[in-house]
């Protein structure tokens, strides 16, 4: 490589991050290696952006870009095409990068061949700059085997020669580039990453609960897109159970509650039987009236099961069940590749959370996929002399001592991994889900506030939407 070629090309797609973007900017004129180039691409802002970029034009390394507003993969892509340099990076232009960022990772891939691509752990500041707190990823082959959390879409260095293999970056999605590319990326070379903070992720304030679902959603497409090119014919036969017993009336978690406009039971049942991924369905329950509604819901897509009382009783396994079940499953001759639990107490689950936990198995080939919502509360656990905290140090979020809280909605495991003594086992894989879509009804509070959900804050599931939707006849 001659003197004077650039080694990195740093990259920053900014719409309408004026507030942020000379920050970012100065972030790579410090840098200590002084071997990069740096491309600003202004993505059709139309606050003062333009103005701001004035002060840099000219400099012998920084080529700006205005362009109408394509969006962040279009970006990348354009960035990837304008690239000088082997080692490509994009840092947002409200992130900005340690002084040594550049030097630490370009050096890892000069010595580490074998590496497709390098990513630090980082500092999380608000607004202002500040640091809340340190966020230390797990490393790679000594503490994370499952590779099922992704690189972070920025600040992420990666061979160019790599990223032109893989044809660039999907313009397909609108966000979580990122994930797109890792899953994609994993399939032909290897990642590594280094436990140093290299950059600064900043943390708006009042983020929206909307942008958190669309991150999920797009997520579930990727996993989606990814299946259909990449996964065929690889996807389980699931059989999913709704496993239901007899309550009295006035049980919070009675299949017949009312829960906006519907009994209880009707938020399960729509949802499972309104995806085509799940290749039988069966409800099983000690209650006659129950099994009469799901014939009535859909003779043709559930199938009913009488389950025995000692089975549906409280303290009653639900292995037991299942095995039931599939029992009678394979005397019709039917065995699927894993078993979807689905309980009715759940009744704030889509979908999109069903054909995500089948994607997840089959993508990252685990035993069992559990949904789950990351538990950001400093917890404790109770030791010798009383309370510990689980976590060391308030301001750092180590990955490895991340916490997450099942939620009751998804329960998928391949048969034969099934365990008597417990129903999730070997390589277990997960999908996060809101904290609004998690709600498990098991007091009278519990259906009051899933009620109140399902009628106001989550769309697809308010009462106008249920209103329109087919009803069992």
């Amino acid at each position: 490589m001659r003197l004077g070629r650039p080694l990195v090309t740093v990259y920053i797609p900014s719409h309408n991050y004026g507030r942020y973007i000379a920050r970012a900017v100065d972030s790579v004129l410090r840098q200590t290696m002084t071997r990069w180039e740096l491309i600003i691409i202004n993505d059709g802002s139309t606050d003062d952006t333009v103005e701001v970029l004035k002060r840099y034009e000219g400099l012998p390394k920084v080529r700006i870009m205005h362009q109408v507003k394509k969006g962040l993969n279009v970006s990348n892509n354009i960035a990837l095409r304008l690239a000088n340099a082997p080692y490509i990076m994009r840092l947002d232009a409200d992130d900005y990068l340690d002084e040594s960022a550049l030097l630490v990772m370009s050096h890892v891939l000069d010595k580490k061949k074998e590496y497709g691509l390098v990513y630090p752990d980082y500092w999380l500041v608000d607004d202002e700059g500040e640091v809340l707190e340190v966020v230390r990823r797990k490393k790679i082959g000594k503490e994370a085997k499952l590779l099922d959390l992704p690189a972070h879409g920025a600040c992420t260095m990666i061979r160019r020669e790599c990223l032109l293999e893989l044809g660039g970056y999907s313009e397909i999605f609108t966000c979580q580039d990122g994930y797109d590319l890792w899953l994609r990326f994993l399939k032909t070379f290897k990642p590594y990453n280094v436990n140093v903070p290299l950059f600064y992720y900043t943390q708006h304030e009042g983020s929206l609960t909307k942008n958190q679902r669309a991150i999920l959603d797009t997520r579930a497409a990727i996993n989606r897109h990814f299946i259909r090119r990449h996964k065929k014919g690889r996807i389980p036969k699931v059989l999913a159970i709704i496993p239901v017993a007899k309550r009295s009336p006035g049980m919070p978690d009675h299949a017949f509650a009312d829960l906006a406009g519907k009994p209880l039971l009707w938020h399960t049942l729509s949802q499972a039987v309104g995806t085509r991924m799940l290749k039988r369905i069966v409800l099983t329950s000690n209650d006659p009236a129950v099994l009469r509604y799901a014939r009535r819901f859909s003779r043709r897509r559930v199938e009913t099961l009488p389950r025995p009382d000692k089975l549906a009783s409280y303290d009653a396994r639900i292995q037991r069940t299942i095995s039931f079940v599939l029992e009678q499953q394979r005397k019709r001759g039917f065995v699927p590749d894993a078993v979807m639990l689905l309980y009715i107490n759940s009744p704030l689950r889509r979908g999109v959370h069903i054909e995500m936990a089948i994607d997840t198995m089959a993508i990252f080939d685990v035993d069992s996929v559990v949904s789950v919502i990351e538990e950001l509360a400093y917890c404790y656990h109770h030791g010798s002399d009383g309370l510990s905290p689980i976590r060391k140090f308030r301001d750092i979020q180590i990955e490895k001592k991340s916490i997450y809280k099942e939620n009751g909605a998804i329960l998928l495991v391949r048969t034969a991994a099934l365990d008597p003594r417990n129903v999730v086992g070997g390589r277990i894989g997960h999908i996060m889900m809101l904290p609004e879509e998690s709600v498990r009804i098991k007091t009278h509070y519990d259906l009051w506030l899933a009620d109140r959900v399902a009628r106001e804050w989550l769309p697809g599931t308010s009462a106008s939407a249920q209103r329109s939707a087919p009803l069992p006849s």
